[in-house]
């Protein structure tokens, strides 16, 4: 598949005939689109499957195999979108809060984009699960929408951080990375019995008012603030019916 027909092809997943302006507003609509139809999911780190982080394989996955992914796969492909539809977005490397551990993972524990608008910075991230639906503009910001209340501000001289609530999210740092930083934690999350990504399976996307998470267990639906679940469901009717995905065989 050629480089014109990958994009066309996941502008065509995020439901889009063609890539809008590269404004504030094309900003927030290809984050929307993208949340809500290309879900964040481990099912290959749970099958064991190989996996290499690079930009033709993250596009491959969404576009051709019709996946979602984590932070690495999902930020790594939208940031390629993104350049195709004229925006400049660049990597930057954040540490994820743990609670259990009362602390902040190693660096480069997850990809997130700082995408540049004549408006200023916004982070942006595709690839955080249940997070803010709308980017934010650095150095502080703040939202509120419908998975909660959104804060980010500046932590120290060189770090900011992403709070919801009173718990926080993740701290990062603004320098530009390259792709290749982040492959010693990628190997760690995708193969480590330790990653939080080996635990359990998880496959999650935003709806337009609420979210529908499986997980090995359950299915939760979320609209309007009302829950509802389901214990036990097949897990390959719900991947099929809720996130479009046909397991290969080897998943």
């Amino acid at each position: 598949m050629t480089g014109a027909a990958l994009m066309q092809g996941y502008l065509e997943r995020l439901g889009l005939a063609a890539p809008p302006p590269a404004s504030w507003q094309g900003l927030k609509l290809l984050v929307a689109q993208h949340l809500q139809n290309i879900p964040f999911e481990n099912l290959d780190v749970m099958a064991g499957l190989p996996g290499e982080l690079t930009t033709a394989a993250t596009l491959h996955k969404i576009v051709v195999r019709r996946r979602g992914g984590f932070c690495y796969e999902l930020n790594e492909a939208f940031g390629a979108l993104l350049a195709h539809a004229g925006f400049s977005a660049r990597r930057i490397e954040a540490r994820v809060w743990s609670e259990p551990k009362r602390k902040y993972g190693p660096p480069f524990d997850h990809l997130a984009l700082v995408v540049s608008l004549p408006q200023g910075e916004f982070l942006t991230d595709v690839g955080f699960g249940d997070s803010n639906r709308t980017p934010l503009r650095f150095p502080e910001d703040s939202l509120t929408d419908v998975s909660g209340t959104y804060t980010l501000e500046q932590a120290s001289a060189e770090r900011w951080l992403l709070s919801r609530g009173d718990r926080p999210l993740y701290e990062m740092t603004l320098a530009t990375q390259t792709l290749e930083a982040f492959n010693p934690m990628y190997r760690f999350h995708k193969t480590s019995p330790e990653s939080g990504f080996s635990k359990g399976l998880i496959c999650t996307r935003a709806t337009q008012n609420g979210r529908i998470t499986l997980s090995a267990e359950r299915l939760t639906i979320t609209e309007d603030l009302q829950r509802r679940e389901l214990v036990g469901p097949n897990q390959e009717s719900a991947l099929k019916q809720y996130f479009g995905i046909v397991r290969e065989p080897s998943c």
